[in-house]
């Protein structure tokens, strides 16, 4: 069962990793996309890597974004099914992720699917808040690789979170250096916000104990006032001049459909925009403008043909005693209704082959066995 004291810790600002993540993979490339030569993307100290062995991959705890890690991990030359499956990992996180997440000792999708026969490879993108179409190049980048390694014309993806919309961005086309190659066969998508998310706008209670524990998370306020001092928290938060480029691409305003919580600090002013009683916000609208409506351009685009999509949504919004958001279901962080938006695609031309939900939270997607079995299903199917 989950660690949750060490889960609680996580959420509230702890930064962790493996003393020696390395082990958990055959080989770690180091790869270069040429299309994003030159372009670095801002980091803070909370969102810059730290996990040991990533880092000496790197070369930098910050590296530039043509930079990502290409994970092999055991048995992708020898095992049995013949398609390579690449993990895409979410927003905060890397390919620790899938082995071991935050070191809380759980037996991650990468080592179930290599004991279920599968030829296994991850990314670790060089923001892990990065921008999605940035990664979404990267991830073309990765695809050619994989195939070029293995011999094989197409790949399987398995998204999580965020990865999933990095993906979405190179099926639809949006990429104008590197076009859709029909090189995916079937994409895994776990707890991505395919209608996007209002998370940090929803629940602003959250800001100051990310803020001030030093959390790898992002925040709605611009500013706010603690034990009667200011505190100027831009890099912080959603807006284009913070630490976390790929956040504001993902957001979609819920607030017709699940009402706002009126007991949330400043509530008004933080998702519409405005000087609060403890804080300022520049307002959601603000924030998916400078996403440049990623989560509209994606749903008018659509992209995917021939690809088979399989989608799976946790509807356990508790992180052991901790709630997550509680206005509608989800998985603690992303909507139910946001994850099983799958119309834009299957108009693009991708074929659903199924669509569910579990009694998971955001982060149970990445090791629980009942997941694992379903991500079986799907690609062996």
């Amino acid at each position: 069962m989950p660690k949750y004291d060490d889960l609680i810790s996580v959420l509230f600002g702890h930064h962790s990793q493996h003393p020696n993540s390395s082990s958990y993979w055959d080989a770690i490339l180091a790869c270069r996309v040429p299309e994003l030569h030159n372009i670095r993307e801002v980091f803070c100290q909370a969102n810059q890597h730290c996990d040991s062995d990533i880092v000496k991959a790197f070369g930098s705890r910050r590296p530039s974004s043509d930079q990502y890690l290409l994970h092999l991990a055991p048995g992708w030359q020898t095992n049995r099914n013949p398609i390579p499956v690449i993990l895409i990992p979410g927003a905060g996180m890397d390919a620790v992720s899938f082995v071991n997440l935050y070191n809380m000792g759980f037996k991650g999708i990468q080592q179930q699917l290599v004991d279920l026969g599968y030829r296994v490879f991850c990314l670790t993108f060089a923001h892990t808040h990065g921008d999605n179409c940035y990664q979404a190049q990267a991830l073309a980048h990765a695809i050619a690789q994989v195939k070029n390694i293995c011999h094989v014309e197409q790949v399987d993806l398995v998204a999580h979170s965020k990865g999933g919309l990095a993906v979405r961005v190179y099926m639809s086309g949006l990429l104008t250096a590197t076009p859709y190659r029909g090189d995916i066969r079937r994409l895994v998508m776990l707890g991505t916000p395919n209608l996007g998310i209002d998370f940090a706008f929803r629940n602003p209670a959250i800001s100051l104990p990310i803020y001030l524990t030093g959390s790898n998370g992002v925040i709605a306020w611009d500013r706010m006032n603690y034990l009667g001092a200011p505190l100027n928290t831009c890099r912080q938060a959603i807006y284009h001049d913070g630490a976390f480029p790929g956040q504001s691409q993902m957001l979609h305003k819920w607030n017709d459909q699940y009402p706002l919580d009126m007991t949330q600090p400043d509530w008004w002013t933080t998702y519409h925009g405005g000087l609060g009683f403890v804080s300022h916000s520049r307002g959601i609208n603000t924030a998916i403008a400078d996403g440049g409506n990623l989560i509209a351009r994606l749903e008018k685009a659509g992209g995917g043909a021939g690809v088979e999509i399989s989608v799976l949504a946790g509807d356990n919004h508790m992180f052991g005693p901790v709630p997550g958001d509680v206005s509608a279901p989800s998985d603690g962080l992303v909507f139910v209704d946001s994850v099983l938006n799958t119309d834009a695609m299957v108009a693009g031309g991708a074929i659903l082959k199924e669509k569910i939900t579990l009694k998971v939270n955001h982060l149970e997607l990445l090791f629980y066995r009942k997941v694992i079995r379903w991500i079986d299903q799907q690609l062996s199917s």
